[in-house]
């Protein structure tokens, strides 16, 4: 059993932790997306951002904008992933929110898959996209941690529940 109260990171300066979507806990207003897009086979799409390297498409929830849409933005911005399934796994709980904003804030998880991946647009923030396994991520993942490890093979426990029945 995980104890997702004790596993934290810090990441950008602010101290981060992951809680999965059935624990009941009041979550801080969600000022971010991170979606871990599957293959079902145990790889997860990658994007290559400039300035950072590797990671899951991630980025701010535009005003007006819902976590879910967000989270479609996100991905097809950062990877050109055209999802077809989208799942709330969990969020993870930023403090503080970032420099300007020293309240708390949330980072809703997505699980999902792409239909297609289409060529990136020349204006995104990526620089390529790459498939990986679990074990290959140490090597290739922008700031890796035990919690980010934690948290994808969660997503990996929660695609075999969720697409495998």
């Amino acid at each position: 059993m995980i104890d997702w109260a004790t596993l934290t990171a810090v990441w950008a300066g602010r101290q981060m932790r992951f809680v999965p979507d059935e624990t009941p806990v009041a979550t801080p207003r969600p000022c971010y997306v991170v979606v871990l897009i599957s293959d079902g086979a145990g790889r997860y799409l990658l994007a290559h951002i400039r300035e950072r390297g590797y990671c899951a498409p991630s980025g701010r929830i535009e005003p007006s904008e819902s976590p879910d849409a967000a989270a479609i933005r996100e991905a097809y911005e950062e990877s050109g992933a055209v999802l077809s399934r989208l799942h709330l796994i969990g969020h993870y709980l930023l403090e503080p929110c970032s420099v300007a904003e020293p309240e708390p804030c949330s980072a809703p998880v997505f699980l999902a898959q792409a239909e297609r991946i289409e060529p990136l647009r020349p204006d995104s923030e990526s620089q390529g996209v790459l498939w990986a396994q679990l074990e290959e991520m140490p090597a290739l993942y922008y700031d890796w941690s035990p919690l980010i490890e934690t948290v994808f093979r969660y997503a990996e426990e929660r695609r075999e529940a969720l697409w495998e029945r």
